[in-house]
């Protein structure tokens, strides 16, 4: 699941209140409910969040929350469906493609350490809804996180055309993989279980090299060159 790295700057509509006319107002106010509900489920959680709180963070009427989402949870299902339609472009431009195998894993790995971790409060949110509420957790599941299947599973393909990875790799096995590893210890390591962020980051890295080494197309070579050691011995 991943959710995601950290907006990058974009105008804050609700801060200049909720449009009230013109071609677009539909959108942006559509924009500056999601954007205030993406605070107010932070800050508050989703159980604790009311339409209210959103309509006055974003200087709208509650009845807009209503008749564009259907209510609080619609809420959250279309700001889930949002943010996984930017996704992938925003990690495709913060792992632009490294040369080696190596280095490329090293990025996929780390990188959720630093974007989870600025989105810790609304994963929160995301988690414990997806674990109660299947249709959020058909959400994250389909398009959150495969969205950062796809990314990965692009990359390692990109690798094994140049010769990096082994032919006989399941690559969507380890883009799935790898997504989960990164929950694991972009989320729940650091924020829900609260261990000491550097180590956290030395178990990932290390993790990374196990992976790059288990996929590397000489791991193969090496294999079957210890095995014939062992038997000629």
């Amino acid at each position: 699941m991943i959710i995601h790295a950290a907006e990058p700057h974009r105008h804050d509509l609700a801060a200049e209140g909720c449009p009230e006319r013109g071609k677009h107002a539909k959108a942006l106010r559509k924009r500056a409910l999601m954007e205030a509900a993406t605070a107010v489920f932070a800050e508050h959680g989703y159980d604790a969040a009311t339409t209210r709180a959103v309509a006055e963070r974003a200087a709208c009427s509650e009845g807009l929350i209503h008749r564009y989402f259907g209510g609080k949870r619609g809420l959250l299902l279309a700001l889930l469906d949002e943010k996984a339609d930017r996704f992938a472009e925003q990690m495709r431009a913060a792992l632009p493609d490294r040369a080696t195998l190596d280095e490329e894993l090293a990025r996929i790995f780390l990188w959720p350490l630093e974007s989870m971790w600025e989105q810790r409060a609304f994963l929160r949110v995301c988690v414990s809804r997806a674990a109660i509420d299947p249709e959020v957790g058909h959400v994250v599941g389909l398009h959150l996180n495969a969205r950062r299947v796809e990314v990965i599973a692009e990359k390692l393909r990109r690798h094994r055309a140049a010769g990096h990875v082994r032919d006989d790799v399941d690559i969507d096995a380890v883009a799935y993989a790898i997504t989960g590893m990164n929950l694991a210890s972009g989320f729940f390591l650091q924020a829900v279980f609260d261990l000491d962020r550097d180590e956290v980051r030395q178990m990932t890295e290390q993790i990374a090299r196990v992976v790059a080494r288990g996929i590397a197309a000489d791991c193969a070579e090496t294999a079957a060159a210890r095995d014939g050691g062992r038997k000629a011995d």
